[in-house]
């Protein structure tokens, strides 16, 4: 299926992929199918430059919206896991999932960094990182 999707990505990459609202109701475009494509791109670019390989567990607290849905696109794409993390649930919540998935690599957005201030203890562990 997500083979399916990576193929309308590039083949209509004009067409809309993300939708969001105005105020007012009207619709508009977050990310085209496109831009999406090249976000995932990016990422997988970017993951697979780091060392991760399939198999590989990635945190994942990205607010909603074209670039999670970039990520884990990219994440599917080298075989790797995603274990999405939310910030906002606390320490002791966000601690026992820490210790459940292992990742190798947490990507954080700065909102997710800002909401999490307090986990900056784990990005001094072996192997692990925030990044933006």
């Amino acid at each position: 299926m997500l083979d399916r999707l990576d193929h309308a990505l590039r083949s209509r990459p004009e067409r809309p992929a993300v939708l969001t609202a105005t105020r007012t109701g009207a619709p508009r475009v977050r990310a085209t199918r496109g831009e999406l494509a090249e976000l995932a791109d990016a990422f997988a670019a970017a993951l697979h430059a780091r060392g991760l390989r399939a198999g590989d567990t990635v945190g994942v607290a990205v607010r909603p919206g074209p670039r999670a849905l970039a990520v884990l696109l990219a994440l599917w794409r080298l075989g790797l896991r995603g274990a999405v993390l939310d910030p906002g649930a606390g320490p002791d919540v966000l601690r026992a999932r820490l210790a459940l998935a292992r990742p190798a690599l947490v990507l954080a957005d700065a909102a997710a960094q800002a909401v999490a201030g307090w986990a900056r203890w784990w990005a001094s562990a072996p192997g692990a990182a925030w990044s933006a």
